[in-house]
């Protein structure tokens, strides 16, 4: 009697269980936290950043530039405009690195848009309230993502999804924008040379793992409940 309820637990209990987080993983993934990892050069950085006879600057075109950002699946918008839907950033030029503040950040997508220089198409945009140390008297303050194709076909709806692939892209600019005491913004921009997904942790994969186990073992149970009892 004993080994039956043994086996019931292992036949009935333990599959259920990982029934539940089956369910809890699969809402999770509807609403999944994707991470994206980017690289890029440096094209334009305002007379105010750049390094004097008298003042240093950590900023100067020609260095690498490299970042990536998290963004929630899950978030609601209207009109294709996601708030609140980034939970972190870093933008890397060179050694210096302005990271995620408190503030608006948003996820936006565009259908046939205005791209600039009288170009129209659709465009996959991040804006976030940045933070970093001051440079000559310039404090970053926010930090935008633009990837572009002319003539549009990126997208059916405006719905929010994972940045478009590089190869099917006309265009693409982050931005770096600083402000001083007195209000004067200036700013330092590029391009994209690749952007990534950044794989699942191991951890997940492991939870995975052991759920497909765990599912076995309760498998397993029920067979041999099936089976008469010597």
């Amino acid at each position: 009697m004993e080994t039956k309820k043994q086996w019931l637990i292992k036949g009935l209990f333990l599959p259920a269980i990982a029934l539940c987080f089956l369910l809890l993983f699969g809402t999770a993934a509807h609403a999944a936290l994707v991470t994206y990892s980017f690289t890029g050069g440096v094209s334009t950085i305002s007379g105010g950043l750049l390094a004097t006879p008298v003042e240093p600057s950590p900023l100067s075109l020609g260095l690498p530039v490299t970042g990536s950002f998290q963004f929630n699946t899950g978030t609601g918008g209207v009109g294709g405009n996601y708030p609140g839907a980034v939970t972190a950033m870093t933008l890397s030029i060179g050694s210096y690195t302005s990271s995620l503040a408190l503030g608006a950040n948003a996820v936006t997508i565009f259908q046939n848009t205005s791209l600039g220089g009288g170009l129209m198409g659709d465009r996959w945009k991040l804006v976030a309230a940045a933070t970093g140390l001051p440079v000559k008297g310039y404090t970053p303050f926010s930090v935008d993502l633009q990837l572009d194709r002319e003539g549009g076909g990126l997208f059916s709806d405006t719905d929010l999804e994972n940045p478009p692939s590089m190869n099917s892209l006309t265009a693409t600019r982050w931005r770096l924008l600083f402000q001083n005491d007195d209000g004067n913004v200036v700013t330092a921009r590029g391009t994209f040379q690749t952007l990534t997904a950044v794989p699942l942790p191991a951890a997940a994969i492991l939870f995975a793992v052991g759920l497909i186990a765990l599912v076995g073992l309760g498998a397993g149970g029920l067979r041999n409940l099936r089976r008469p009892q010597a």
